[in-house]
C-alpha cells in the first residue's frame, strides 16, 4: 500500500486539522492545572508526536516515499539539528533544551508528513487542507463576532485582551494571523465558483479587521514586507493577487472603522481596540521594550558564539530584564544567542534556498498557478520579516500554522515535477530498523523532557522575578 493510501495519514492530516480549530477554544485543562498556553502546546506537540509515529510507520514498513528534499537544504538542516542537538547537551539545563530542539525537528517532520500527502495527491488535497484552514479562522471569527456584540450590548469598553480571546496574549493570535492571513487570500483565490470565492474574500476582509482591531504591528509589517517582495520579484504575475489582498485588507479596514469605532462612539463609549492609539504608542515606545532583550541575546552571543546556550535558554539567561520576556522577539538573534553561530547561518542558508527554490518556479508553472506561487512566496516573506520582532517560532499555535503553511507549500513544490522524478527508492531491512529505534528514542527523550512539567501543573507555584533557577518558555509559567 502506498503512502497516500494509507489510512493513518489521512487520520493525521485531520488531526491537524482540528488542531487549527480547536485551539483558541480550549478554555478547559486537558491536564488537571493547565493554562491556555499549556493546552495549546499540547495540542501541538500531539501533531508533532502523531507525524513522527506516521512517519517511523512507512519507514519502518518500507512503503514508497516521495522525495522531497534537495540536498543542500537537507545538508543544512541536518547540520543545524546537529549543532543544536550538541548544544542541548552543554545547556544549564538539558532537558528543556532538549525539548526545544526535538520540538523543532519533530515540527519540521510534520511538514514533510503534509508535503508528502500534498505531493502525491495533489491540487485536490492542498484545496481541502486549505480549507480546513479557513474554517478554522471562519469560526474563530464568529467567537470574536458574539464576543464583540456582548461588549456592545453591556456598554462597556473592553481592554485589547477582553476582545481578543483564546490566548493568554493577545499578541499571539497575531503570530498566528501572519500565516493565516495569505493563506485566507490563497484559499479565495483558488475559488472556482465566483460566490464563494467573494464569501472567502469576505472572511479575509474580517480577519485583516481583526488585525486592526489589536493593531499586531509587527504583522502589518510582515504582510506589507511580504506583499511589496513578491511584488518585486515576480512582477506583474504577482500583481492581481497582491491587488486583491490589500482591497481585502482596505475593506477590513472599512469594517474596523465601523463595528469598532463608529458604533461604539455613537453609544457614547470610545472606540474598541488599539488602532488610534497606535500611533502614539510607536513614537513613545517604538522597540517595546526589545532593545534590552536583543541587547542580552547579543551578549550571549558574544558570550557562546559557537554553540550558544541552549536552546530554549533566553528564559534562564534573561530573567532579570524588565516585562520577564523569555525570548528575545527576534528569530536570528533566539537562534544565535541559544543554538550559536555555526547553526544561525545554516539555519538562514536553508532558508534562502528554499525561498530561492520558490522564486525559481516563476518560469516553470503555469499561469493559472501564479497566485498560489504568490501566495507562498507572501506567506514566507511575512514569517521572515515578522519574525524580527516577534516569537513566532516560540508560541505553539503560531508554529504549528508555520508547519502546516511549510507542508503546504513544501508539497506544492514538489508536484510540479514529474512523479518519477519524486519517489525515493525503498530503504534496506537495516536501515529501517535503526530508523524505528531512533524513532523510539526521540520518542521517549520528548515524554521524558516534558512529563515532569506536565505532572506539575496542579501543584506549580507563580514564578518570581527574583527566582534564580531557569525559566523555559515551554510552558504558560515561563517568563513571557
Amino acid at each position: 500500500m502506498s503512502s497516500s493510501a494509507s489510512p493513518w495519514t489521512s487520520v493525521f492530516l485531520v488531526w491537524v486539522a482540528v488542531s487549527l480549530l480547536v485551539s483558541p477554544f480550549l478554555v478547559f485543562p486537558l491536564v488537571k492545572g493547565a493554562g491556555l498556553y499549556d493546552n495549546q502546546r499540547l495540542v501541538q506537540t500531539s501533531c508533532a508526536l502523531f507525524a513522527l509515529l506516521v512517519g517511523v510507520r512507512q519507514w519502518v514498513r518500507g512503503a514508497a516515499r516521495p522525495l522531497l528534499w534537495d540536498r543542500q537544504i537537507v545538508s543544512l538542516l541536518g547540520l543545524f539539528l546537529l549543532l543544536g542537538l550538541v548544544s542541548s547537551a552543554l545547556a544549564h539545563s538539558p532537558r528543556h533544551a532538549f525539548f526545544e530542539w526535538v520540538n523543532l525537528l519533530l515540527m519540521l517532520g510534520m511538514s514533510w508528513v503534509v508535503a508528502s500527502q500534498v505531493s502525491s495527491r495533489g491540487e485536490a488535497l492542498l484545496d481541502k487542507l486549505l480549507l480546513a484552514a479557513g474554517l478554522a479562522c471562519a469560526a474563530y471569527l464568529l467567537l470574536e463576532i458574539l464576543v464583540y456584540l456582548s461588549w456592545l450590548k453591556a456598554g462597556v469598553r473592553p481592554s485589547p485582551r477582553q476582545l481578543i480571546v483564546g490566548y493568554n496574549n493577545y499578541r499571539f493570535f497575531n503570530h498566528v494571523q501572519t500565516i493565516s492571513l495569505p493563506l485566507l487570500g490563497l484559499l479565495a483565490a483558488r475559488m472556482l465558483s465566483r460566490d464563494r470565492k467573494l464569501f472567502w474574500w469576505g472572511i479575509t476582509a474580517l480577519w485583516w479587521m481583526l488585525l486592526f482591531v489589536g493593531l499586531g504591528r509587527g504583522t502589518l509589517t510582515g504582510m506589507a514586507a511580504g506583499i511589496a517582495m513578491t511584488w518585486l520579484l515576480l512582477r506583474q504575475t504577482a500583481a492581481p493577487w497582491c491587488r486583491t489582498l490589500l482591497w481585502s485588507a482596505a475593506g477590513g479596514l472599512a469594517a474596523y472603522l465601523v463595528l469598532y469605532a463608529l458604533i461604539p462612539v455613537s453609544l457614547g463609549m470610545e472606540p474598541f481596540g488599539l488602532f488610534f492609539s497606535g500611533a502614539e504608542r510607536s513614537i513613545g515606545n517604538p522597540g517595546s521594550g526589545r532593545l534590552q532583550l536583543w541587547s542580552r541575546a547579543l551578549e550571549m552571543t558574544v558570550a557562546t558564539p559557537w554553540l550558544g546556550a541552549g536552546p530554549a535558554h533566553f528564559a534562564h539567561y534573561g530573567r532579570d530584564l524588565s516585562g520577564g520576556n523569555a525570548h528575545p522577539h527576534n528569530w536570528v538573534l533566539q537562534i544565535g544567542s541559544e543554538w550559536g553561530l555555526p547553526a544561525l547561518l545554516a539555519l538562514i542558508g536553508a532558508v534562502a534556498l528554499a525561498m530561492r527554490r520558490l522564486w525559481q518556479l516563476r518560469t516553470e508553472i503555469a499561469p493559472q498557478d501564479q497566485d498560489t506561487l504568490t501566495a507562498w512566496l507572501v506567506t514566507g516573506w511575512a514569517i521572515l520579516v515578522d519574525g524580527l520582532v516577534s516569537g513566532l517560532l516560540v508560541m505553539p499555535t503560531s508554529l504549528l500554522w508555520i508547519g502546516f503553511y511549510v507542508g503546504c507549500a513544501w508539497g506544492w513544490v514538489v508536484s510540479r515535477a514529474s512523479p518519477a522524478e519524486n519517489m525515493a527508492p525503498r530503504l534496506s531491512i537495516l536501515k529501517r530498523c535503526a530508523g524505528g529505534a531512533v524513532t523510539l528514542l526521540l520518542i521517549y527523550g520528548l515524554l521524558r523532557s516534558v512529563w515532569p512539567d506536565v505532572l506539575g501543573f496542579s501543584t506549580r507555584q507563580p514564578v518570581e522575578q527574583d527566582n534564580p533557577v531557569y525559566r523555559p518558555r515551554i510552558w504558560q509559567d515561563g517568563l513571557f
